[in-house]
């Protein structure tokens, strides 16, 4: 009898679980709902579509209050006021209390959002500089400096650089290395210690091209370091061009701006055939973007029509039309003897909603400058190696790109590779080389007679199980990418 009833207890345990199970997915892959809009451009200009509140606050500046709270009505366009703070410079916009985003994000009838600011202390021309105190401060260029002097002092070390720093003259006595290399804006370390010889040198690159930077060559440097792409070797869903989407896809308008959508798919196992793509009509889209701190980060995005996420208890969750990846490698200007050298220091592949930044020395190359990029099965998501990444490890699920050497594209080659230079202040791109600007990278996406883009793909599917949708929502493009509206950091 207990037997039985043991039976029985397994069998409801047998059709408890998989339901079980689909909620905890349904939590773990639950999207925000909130309403994204852009912010770009001089202004800051939001349009929400409910009516509301937005409250704004400041961040990163000591002692600097919260905002009034701002009234809306539903699509009215909201002009924030311009930031200012004596002694801080303005970097962006992002989440009260959390990371920091150059999006503004709407709830449904309240909204927040955060302006980030950072210690302005000038324009620092040297790789190293020493401050005092907030006021003062010395700057070091590559070299070696036998008697200095500094007690309790902070540090700023721009990335691609090394400091020793010594606590007698002539470099004797304890030895410190300081070595920042992966955001643009280097980093500030603040020290008890006193130092009195330090050393600057650049980290070891294994490529320096020396070049006086215009239009030119900045194209030049983009096909320079463009990089090779290994498509997985069971890839369906290549690469193609936004010309060849612009045939299939057509410009509608949304509640909120236009954006580029296919007709809805009930299920996203019937394909049409241009969601495959055609690498023989695939473009590469290239950004030369100057930042702070004499960088020049060159950004490659690639267009992919559909992005096939993971099966996960029989069904698929992430798919979605339309898919926009990059890479980035970043260049650090040198002047020695008058002679401008441009130096690659960093490459940044992106996967999913994060990316992996690696020293230029680490990263697999072809011919001394191609970086290597491989493309997860389906999915796309760049990474620097072959083989399986592990990227969400939750308690019910393990999501795994998986990589390997199919089709290799050189970007290089082909004339694959679309070459612009954008200027990430005034977020205003234009053609370089023998390219001319796209104008669907522009952010007029407002304007019905425009041909700018918001999102590339359809609406998300929802199916009634489950909170998530079996279909994504389209990405938006490479306009709304950090590297190209942050002047300051890549990620």
């Amino acid at each position: 009898m207990e037997k039985s009833k043991h039976k029985r207890n397994l069998k409801w345990l047998w059709l408890i679980l998989p339901a079980a199970v689909i909620v905890a997915l349904c939590v773990v892959f639950a999207v925000n709902r909130s309403y994204v809009y852009d912010p770009y451009g001089t202004d800051y200009i939001i349009q929400p579509n409910e009516k509301g509140t937005l409250t704004l606050y400041y961040n990163g500046a000591e002692g600097y209050p919260e905002s009034d709270t701002i009234t809306y009505d539903a699509y009215e366009k909201i002009k924030l006021p311009v930031l200012k703070k004596d002694g801080y410079k303005f970097i962006g916009w992002g989440s009260y209390g959390s990371f920091v985003s150059t999006q503004l994000v709407l709830n449904s009838r309240e909204g927040y959002a955060s302006a980030q600011f950072t210690k302005d202390f000038g324009n620092i021309n040297s790789p190293v500089a020493v401050f005092s105190d907030q006021n003062s401060y010395d700057e070091f260029d590559v070299g070696e400096y036998p008697s200095v002097s500094y007690e309790n002092f902070r540090l700023f070390i721009d990335g691609g650089y090394e400091l020793h720093t010594f606590s007698k003259e002539n470099f004797g006595g304890k030895e410190n290395i300081y070595v920042y290399s992966t955001l643009s804006k280097g980093k500030f370390y603040s020290i008890e210690d006193e130092i009195k010889s330090i050393k600057i040198m650049p980290l070891e690159s294994e490529t320096v091209l020396c070049v006086e930077l215009d239009s030119d060559k900045k194209a030049e440097l983009l096909n320079t370091f463009a990089p090779r792409i290994w498509w997985a070797e069971e890839e369906r869903f290549f690469a193609t061009s936004v010309e060849d989407a612009a045939e299939n896809m057509k410009r509608v308008k949304t509640d909120s701006d236009y954006r580029y959508i296919i007709t809805q798919l009930d299920n996203p196992k019937y394909m049409s055939d241009y969601l495959y793509g055609n690498l023989d009509k695939a473009k590469a889209y290239a950004f030369a973007i100057e930042k702070e701190q004499k960088y020049l980060d060159l950004s490659y995005f690639v267009f992919t029509p559909y992005n096939k996420s993971k099966e996960i208890l029989g069904m698929e969750f992430g798919n979605h039309i339309g898919d926009w990846e990059h890479m980035t490698v970043r260049l650090l200007k040198e002047t020695v003897n008058g002679s401008v050298s441009w130096r690659p220091v960093i490459v940044c592949y992106s996967a999913h909603d994060f990316i992996n930044c690696y020293s230029w020395n680490d990263v697999e190359k072809i011919d001394a400058t191609h970086p290597v990029a491989y493309t997860a099965l389906g999915s796309h998501g760049m990474w620097s190696t072959e083989g399986k990444h592990i990227y969400v490890n939750a308690f019910v699920v393990k999501l795994t790109d998986e990589c390997s050497r199919g089709t290799a594209w050189n970007l290089w080659e082909n004339n694959a590779l679309e070459t612009y230079s954008y200027d990430s202040l005034n977020h205003m791109g234009r053609g370089i080389g023998q390219s001319q600007w796209n104008e669907c990278f522009n952010l007029n996406y407002y304007d019905e007679n425009s041909k700018a883009v918001s999102r590339w793909g359809n609406y998300g599917y929802y199916p009634p199980i489950c909170i998530y949708p079996r279909l994504s929502g389209g990405p938006t493009g490479p306009q709304h990418k950090q590297e190209l509206v942050d002047y300051y950091s890549l990620d």
